[in-house]
C-alpha cells in the first residue's frame, strides 16, 4: 500500500484510482453521515473526493497511518462545505443533519452531567425513530446512515430506487418536524 501511496503522491493516474476505489465506500459512509435540505448527496461525495486527494498530497507517513488520515481529511473537508457554504447562495448546505447523531453522542461526553444529557437526547431520537416510522422507513434509514447507496438498499429491501428515495425522504421530515 506505502508504494500505491508514494505512486499516487508522484500523480500516477492508476495508483489515484486504485486509492480513490479503495476508499470509496469510506467517503460514501462520511457523507451519507450527512443530510443536504433541498441538496443532493453527491455534492458532499465530491466533497469527500477532494478530501482523499488532500490526503494524498500531504500524507507523511512517519506522523499516521494513511486510511486515519484520509479519515480525517474526508470529515473535515465534508464539514468545511457545510460551514463555508452557509450562505444564501448555498442555502442546502447550510442545512444539514447528521443522521448518525444518536449512536455517536455518548463518544463524545466529558462529565456526568453531559453524558447524561446525551444519552437521553439519544433515547428521544431513538424512540421518536421507532413511534413515528413505518417499518419500511426505519430500515431505510438504518440502511442509509450506515452508508449504503440508494441502490444498495433497492436491492437489499427488493423494493424500488423511488420506494427507497420516498421512504427516506418521508423519515427526514418526520424526524425534522418532532417536537416533544
Amino acid at each position: 500500500m506505502d508504494e500505491i501511496i508514494k505512486l499516487a503522491k508522484e500523480g500516477n493516474q492508476s495508483a489515484i484510482e486504485q486509492l480513490v476505489s479503495s476508499y470509496k465506500g469510506l467517503i460514501r459512509s462520511l457523507a451519507n453521515r450527512f443530510y443536504l435540505v433541498g441538496g443532493d448527496k453527491d455534492d458532499l461525495l465530491q466533497e469527500g473526493m477532494l478530501g482523499l486527494f488532500y490526503a494524498i498530497t500531504y500524507y507523511e507517513e512517519d506522523k499516521g497511518s494513511f486510511p486515519s488520515f484520509v479519515q480525517l481529511c474526508v470529515l473535515r473537508q465534508i464539514l468545511d462545505a457545510v460551514k463555508h457554504d452557509n450562505g444564501v447562495g448555498q442555502m442546502p448546505l447550510s442545512n444539514y443533519v447528521e443522521l448518525s447523531v444518536a449512536t455517536n453522542l455518548l463518544d463524545e461526553a466529558s462529565g456526568p452531567l453531559d453524558s447524561l444529557l446525551k444519552k437521553e437526547y439519544a433515547e428521544k431520537v431513538t424512540r421518536v425513530i421507532d413511534e413515528k416510522l413505518t417499518p419500511f422507513e426505519k430500515q431505510v434509514l438504518l440502511y442509509f446512515a450506515d452508508g449504503y447507496s440508494y441502490d444498495d438498499i433497492a436491492a437489499r429491501t427488493n423494493k424500488s430506487y423511488k420506494a427507497v428515495d420516498g421512504a427516506l425522504q418521508r423519515a427526514r421530515r418526520k424526524l425534522l418536524s418532532y417536537k416533544e
